[in-house]
């Protein structure tokens, strides 16, 4: 069975899940969420919503995906332990150091990988396996085959509706290094979703991308043997949820889905959809990056601040639309008050609108109201009221059965209770999600309404609390997860490099322009310490064909879990580097257990990287991994170099690579370089786009004079992420 996870932002999409059908709904709580900005839960009350999902069989995965600093492990650790005995069945984490120390202090815990850690090939799902990971959620950009490759090792998760994220997953820093904001922390601004101009042409929607919409297309992820399908959308509307659940749900049982996808539509659309990444060449919404809604009609006629809209839709109060010319927003309009006519109706609208545009609905009021319907269990209640016995009840349903007992029931010293009372009592099931159909044995005494009601509602709460197991670990001890690791010295310099060095002596990573032209050939020659890096995106395929180079090298330089496999497959050293985000001291001594060398996150500030390791300290900060391609997937629109750009509205300049690996794949770079001053442990010289003599004079000069050179910034190594 293909498991159909929805997405809970907070209470109304919670239930929304769960009642449109989810088999499992993911959520997040108040803090540790990779969605800061839902609204999310508070730890004291989840018992109902955890309640509520198991009443209907649903499964529920708690997201603790963010990364953590040194001084927030134990509340982290804590707030994982507390969910694990509230009988969440799953804990989401992209940490995948951390995690190995979890499992190992308890040993029950199921882990699922975060789409944040970034596994895209069986390399990666076997590291995610040997950690203790029972399921990883694959990056948004992994192939088909790698998705069935990663399958037969573990379970996997994968994204069939939802936002995509224009960087590959977990290796986004635009948010944090323009604002502070860490989308690896859930505080992503989204700087995406702004305009750009791509090599000087006209501001756009640049990289923005679609959402996507798999559509009958999750049966190629059920044959590939996925165990799950993920509807993405924490921050999303609560009729969305329920929308997208309903047209996924029709699609599994093999039945047209046109009305459900139409629901989905006017839920949330931006841009229309795609199929993904590995899929379609174009992924763009250069556009729009808004919700767009369902086209419903066209302007008709403007009649000062009112629309005439030619539609067969019967509106009601509250209705809105966007309105479109071109595929472009031109303006909005709303419903005041129901003016509907033969062949349209009328709304009020703001914008620039003209005759002839296109009016797409994005606010359905009446498919609203029928996608928040409550679902509810049959439940069978049997009374028992008898004078001179005990008021007793026993109900029934979903598998669970609870007895109840009340007060003696005294003789009739009133008028006793009918039958049809009793019924009317217990049909009344306050916030307890329960259809009853209620059975009476009573020789017609009286008991009081009160007594009644109050024992009704203790029957439910006790039903209710039946449908959850909470589990009772002993004697977790963490302890030696919290003890602080001892800080490791440095062993000199190590430089990132586009070109092969010529002086030997050096610490060098090799990221090539062409993974398969004559400079990764000529680097194996190299005399020094020596490593190739390694694209955090690459499948299995690609990095299979570097086996030989890598051998010859004799080091890799990972930016993903799947290094760690790897580095022990080919016999190499490894070098975990920045996009492994390793955030404190926790999980830098478990990743020394398998690297050599790393570095901290890129993101944290000198202060919080006292754990040791190669602190990036200077060059170009790489914002980005990005998998499509930004010239909309046709080589004729490429401008045929290694090197473009990405300007904002406010002019700062962002530089676009462009690396050949088998296929084009690009980074985003900065629009200004790092330039750290003072003594680091260990320096990492990041100078992906430099040669050598210019990283060796960028390395020794100061500030004033690296400025002559480049724009130049400290980063966070003061101020951090939040």
């Amino acid at each position: 069975m293909l498991e159909l996870l929805a997405p809970a932002g907070g209470k109304e999409h919670f239930l929304a899940a769960v009642n449109a059908g989810a088999d499992a709904v993911y959520f997040g709580l108040k803090r540790f969420s990779a969605r800061s900005s839902a609204e999310n839960f508070e730890l004291e009350e989840l018992a109902y919503y955890l309640n509520y999902a198991k009443t209907f069989g649903v499964k529920t995965y708690a997201a603790m995906n963010t990364l953590v600093k040194d001084d927030e492990r134990e509340e982290f650790l804590r707030t994982v332990i507390d969910l694990y005995k509230e009988g969440v069945d799953g804990i989401i984490m992209q940490d995948i150091f951390l995690g190995k120390r979890i499992k190992d202090a308890l040993p029950g815990i199921r882990l699922h990988l975060s789409t944040q850690g970034g596994a895209a090939n069986a390399y990666a799902a076997m590291t995610a396996k040997e950690y203790g990971f029972s399921r990883v959620v694959a990056a948004r950009e992994t192939a088909l085959e790698d998705i069935g490759e990663m399958a037969q090792i573990l379970e996997v998760e994968c994204f069939a509706q939802g936002a995509l994220c224009t960087a590959f997953s977990g290796e986004c820093y635009a948010s944090a290094f323009i604002g502070g904001n860490s989308a690896n922390r859930g505080r992503c601004k989204q700087p995406c979703r702004m305009k750009y101009s791509l090599n000087g042409l006209k501001a756009d929607y640049a990289i923005c991308l679609k959402d996507l919409s798999l559509g009958t297309d999750i049966f190629k992820l059920q044959r590939a043997g996925v165990a799950a399908i993920k509807i993405e959308g924490r921050m999303r509307r609560a009729e969305y949820v329920s929308a997208a659940v309903g047209y996924y749900k029709k699609l599994l049982a093999g039945s047209p889905a046109d009305e459900e996808f139409s629901a989905l539509k006017r839920s949330y659309n931006r841009g229309d959809y795609t199929k993904g990444v590995p899929n379609e060449k174009c992924v763009l919404s250069k556009k729009t990056q808004g919700h767009i809604g369902e086209a419903i009609g066209f302007v008709k006629s403007v009649l000062g601040n009112r629309i005439l809209v030619k539609s067969s839709l019967k509106p009601e109060v509250g209705d809105a639309f966007k309105i479109l010319r071109a595929g472009e927003e031109r303006g909005s309009a709303y419903i005041k008050s129901v003016e509907g006519l033969p062949s349209g109706f009328i709304a009020e609208y703001r914008g620039n609108v003209l005759k002839g545009d296109e009016v797409r609905i994005t606010t359905d009021v009446a498919l609203n109201r029928r996608l928040l319907l409550r679902r509810r269990l049959p439940v069978t209640v049997r009374l028992s009221a008898k004078a001179g016995e005990r008021l007793s009840a026993v109900i029934e349903g979903g598998g669970r059965k609870v007895s109840l007992f009340g007060e003696v029931s005294p003789f009739a010293e009133r008028r006793p209770v009918t039958p049809a009372e009793f019924v009317e009592v217990f049909l009344k099931t306050d916030k307890f999600p329960f259809a009853p159909e209620v059975e009476v044995e009573s020789d017609g005494v009286f008991i009081p309404k009160s007594t009644l009601n109050d024992f009704r509602r203790r029957l439910y709460a006790a039903f209710f609390e039946s449908m959850r197991e909470r589990r009772d670990p002993k004697n977790v001890d963490i302890s030696g997860i919290l003890s602080p690791a001892a800080a490791v010295e440095g062993r000199g310099e190590a430089y990132i490099l586009a070109k092969v060095p010529e002086r030997a002596g050096l610490t060098v990573i090799l990221a090539p322009d062409d993974y398969f032209g004559a400079e990764t050939e000529k680097f194996s020659r190299y005399d020094g310490e020596r490593y190739l890096y390694l694209l955090p995106e690459f499948s299995k395929r690609e990095l299979d064909s570097l086996e030989g180079a890598a051998k010859k090298i004799g080091g890799i330089y990972a930016e993903n879990i799947s290094g760690i496999t790897l580095s022990r497959k080919w016999g190499v050293r490894l070098f975990l580097g920045t996009g492994m985000n390793i955030f404190n001291s926790t999980s830098a001594a478990e990743a020394r257990k398998t690297a050599d060398r790393l570095a901290p996150s890129k993101e944290l500030k000198r202060s919080e990287a006292a754990f040791g390791g190669a602190y990036f300290t200077r060059g170009n900060i790489k914002l980005m991994d990005i998998v499509y391609c930004p010239y909309g997937g046709e080589c004729r629109n490429c401008p045929g170099r290694d090197r473009g750009t990405l300007t904002d509205e406010g002019g700062r300049e962002f530089v676009l690579r462009r690396i050949r690996a088998g296929r084009c794949l690009f980074e985003v770079y900065n629009c200004a370089d790092l330039c750290i001053e003072g003594d680091m442990p260990e320096k990492l010289y990041n100078f992906v786009l430099y040669d050598e003599k210019t990283a060796e004079k960028l390395s020794k000069c100061d500030k004033t004079e690296y400025r002559k050179i480049a724009p130049v910034t400290a980063g966070l190594d003061k101020r951090g992420v939040e």
